[in-house]
């Protein structure tokens, strides 16, 4: 994992793909296209699984030594458009 790697954001973005796709399983199941949830149910175990590896080590890293990026000096943007 690379070096710019936020382990909170990913789990983030994994908690995210996860109800997209619990989504999508219940509407295969609901219009009874059974073959497309099985498959969701394979992605939807592999998305927990990296899920729970991500918070593993997030428990043992702890937190982002460096939190997400902030803008500083936001009074100073210039919001009239781009300079020329």
């Amino acid at each position: 994992m690379g070096e710019g790697f936020r382990p909170a954001d990913h789990a983030m973005g994994l908690e995210l793909q996860l109800e997209e796709l619990q989504e999508q399983r219940q509407r295969a199941r609901v219009q009874g296209r059974w073959q497309d949830a099985r498959r969701m149910e394979h992605e939807i175990e592999q998305l927990q699984a990296e899920l729970a590896a991500t918070a593993e080590l997030l428990a043992v890293r702890g937190p982002d030594p460096d939190p997400a990026p902030r803008l500083h000096h936001a009074d100073e943007l210039d919001t009239t458009g781009p300079a020329e």
